[in-house]
């Protein structure tokens, strides 16, 4: 073996050490991202949840169960809740008493049939260090336990009435054999890449030579399915996306929202400042847009009207991302140190689709434009020419 073939075997040897140190020692980092990650998505959940349940009916609902009125439509809607999210493997709500969990609501799955409202569930040793603060009503940190029930990680969210008593806790449960399960598959798909990125460390040439081949067709394609002065996608790609939408909603699977977001006041700008200045207005316009809920989210759907399409557990963060566009405008529009074309207006709505009232995805964005045009109303900016 001459020399240089031992400095390539040694370089070969020292990228392969330090992949599989890297890959050994990030193992836990990222078992750990995924649980806190899995977290949050659960609070956004049990948000959802806990929006369906008036707390000034919990004694009632204890009290009565399915006879008490609204409680098997709240139930239905709980049910719609889980399904649109198929990473929970439980969804109850419980008020905690000293001898035990009271079902208010618990939902069936394959394995486990639901207990009745007003049954009381015996506490798993795992929560005994949790016991006092949920007897008083407060905050607890998510339980990672292992009972009859399985291996689960346990997310708790406390329901207050209009006085501030904790009436019952919605919970939300995921299998921590699933997030282990995942963690195993990511770690397997970087040893793959690593294997790859050897081999193609040893032919680099090879690979060097396949990039410099162009693909113009993808470029014209791409440009086919966006604007070209906000640089999102057009109404082109939007119908494609409704497309898509609309075969879920004929096989049973949507559960998506559809935000219609309008510029205001483009005239003026066009008129008081010229249409280039319009242009930088739209221009950043939709660079809010794309802060807020995302560039690969955003179309350009005519002149001044922009669509933003959220789907599956996206929408957990829906009502949050219309709360935080309108702020920013709100914000933008006090701003006296920006130019009247930076200080963007543009009213918004939100409609999330419901299988009960739509029957495709333009009823969806017909209501969405709906709840843009009365926002609109209330700033004030509906054009009377």
């Amino acid at each position: 073996m001459t020399v240089g073939q031992r400095v390539f075997v040694a370089m070969l040897l020292s990228v392969v050490v330090v992949l599989a140190t890297v890959a050994v020692s990030s193992s836990s980092l990222f078992r750990k991202y995924e649980i806190d990650d899995c977290i949050e998505y659960a609070h956004g959940i049990n948000g959802l949840v806990a929006n369906e349940i008036d707390p000034s009916k919990v004694d009632e609902y204890l009290q009565k169960g399915h006879d008490a009125p609204g409680y098997d439509e709240v139930l239905l809607r709980l049910y719609r809740l889980r399904d649109a999210f198929p990473d929970v493997e439980f969804l109850y709500v419980y008020r905690i008493e000293p001898d035990g969990c009271h079902v208010v609501f618990d939902l069936d799955t394959d394995e486990v049939p639901a207990s009745k409202p007003g049954d009381v569930v015996d506490f798993d040793p795992s929560f005994n260090a949790y016991l006092g603060d949920l007897l008083a009503g407060n905050e607890v940190q998510p339980v990672i336990s292992d009972d009859k029930f399985g291996h689960l990680l346990t997310v708790y969210k406390p329901l207050y009435d209009k006085d501030g008593v904790c009436q019952c806790y919605v919970a939300v449960d995921f299998l921590m054999g699933q997030i282990d399960a995942y963690v195993q598959q990511v770690l397997l798909s970087v040893a793959s890449v690593s294997a790859v990125f050897i081999i193609g460390f040893m032919v680099v040439g090879y690979f060097v030579a396949e990039r410099r081949i162009v693909r113009p067709m993808d470029r014209v394609e791409d440009q086919a399915y966006h604007d070209a002065l906000t640089g999102v996608k057009n109404k082109t790609a939007y119908e494609e996306r409704a497309k898509e939408l609309d075969e879920g909603i004929a096989n049973g699977s949507a559960v998506f929202a559809i935000f219609m977001l309008d510029v205001n006041f483009l005239k003026r700008v066009n008129d008081e400042h010229g249409h280039e200045r319009g242009d930088e207005y739209l221009r950043a316009c939709c660079a809010l847009m794309c802060k807020v809920f995302g560039e690969e989210r955003v179309y350009r759907y005519g002149g001044d009207e922009f669509v933003a399409v959220l789907e599956g557990k996206e929408l957990v963060d829906a009502h949050n991302m219309l709360y935080d566009f309108r702020k920013a405008v709100r914000l933008l529009a006090v701003d006296k140190d920006l130019e009247p074309w930076e200080r963007v207006s543009m009213a918004a709505g939100m409609a999330v689709y419901d299988s009960d009232v739509d029957r495709s995805s333009q009823d969806v964005l017909k209501r969405a434009d709906q709840k843009m045009y009365e926002n609109k109303k209330a700033m004030k900016a509906v054009r009377e020419d």
